[in-house]
């Protein structure tokens, strides 16, 4: 068969090039709970949180980007973030959240290390927060309630988020090694079964497992790494559970990027260049 040569200068384009940013669906998964929690579930953050806390991230993302790279753009992954931390931060007043907000976001700029940031935004914010100010600001899981239609919109929406982000391995690992030590520490520390395995129907833990330790900037690029990596937080969460430290997931969290990150990246580039 004669091979025919193309005249036309127009490029191939495939079904591929037309995929969404997984952004927004996880943008369509936060903001549904949010509007849920105040329409439905009453939730303790009110309309002013959820305002303050986007509207912070948004004007701290614009300054820092247009500082940084001299150019304005719109600030999806900030809205994102405000949406996360009004969710996941309670207060009775409004600075703690335009706080946390600004920390997030700055932070993502200030410590960052070959291209990308080492913590994620909302989980470090959390971490100072409830660390150096839980007389202002804390975590509160049961607002949520544990219904079972709740659970399932959030692991249906979840799932398909993670998917479409291709952190999906991270999710299933992380939940698969929490049922592990939770039945650890219920055979071996005498930790009630129902109480160590409560929190899978949490929504607060799978707002994390969903949004939190798959952020693709903070955690590793391999699959093998990923899987890896959310086993050592589960352990580690386990590990504060233990001994009864409260918002475990969020130190765990922290400290396992705070380890891992940036040795991890320093192998992968060494991997890269040897490849080239």
């Amino acid at each position: 068969m004669r091979n025919e040569i193309r005249t036309d200068l127009r490029p191939v384009v495939s079904w591929r090039d037309y995929r969404l940013d997984p952004r927004y669906f996880i943008l369509l998964f936060l903001g549904s709970f949010a509007i849920a929690g105040q329409v439905y579930l009453g939730f303790f953050q009110k309309w002013d949180a959820i305002l303050v806390s986007v509207a912070c991230t948004m004007i701290t993302e614009l300054i820092l980007c247009r500082c940084t790279a001299k150019t304005w753009r719109f600030p999806l992954s900030a809205v994102i973030t405000g949406i996360g931390i009004s969710l996941l931060l309670s207060s009775n007043l409004l600075w703690p959240y335009a706080l946390a907000s600004f920390l997030a976001i700055s932070l993502k700029y200030m410590i960052r290390f070959k291209g990308g940031h080492v913590f994620n935004p909302n989980n470090v914010a959390m971490v100072l927060m409830l660390f150096f100010l839980p007389q202002y600001a804390v975590s509160t899981p049961k607002q949520w309630t544990n219904g079972i239609g709740i659970m399932l919109v959030i692991l249906c929406l979840g799932i398909l988020v993670c998917y479409m982000a291709n952190r999906l391995d991270s999710v299933l690992a992380f939940l698969g090694s929490f049922t592990l030590f939770a039945l650890v520490r219920h055979f071996l520390f005498g930790a009630p079964l129902l109480a160590a395995l409560g929190p899978l129907m949490g929504a607060s833990l799978q707002l994390f497992a969903f949004f939190m330790i798959t952020d693709p900037k903070s955690t590793p690029s391999t699959r093998k790494a990923r899987i890896l990596f959310a086993f050592l937080v589960a352990l580690l969460d386990a590990v504060f559970r233990i001994n009864r430290i409260a918002n475990p997931q969020f130190y765990a969290l922290f400290l396992v990027c705070l380890v891992l990150v940036i040795p991890y990246r320093i192998w992968a580039s060494r991997q890269i260049s040897l490849a080239q």
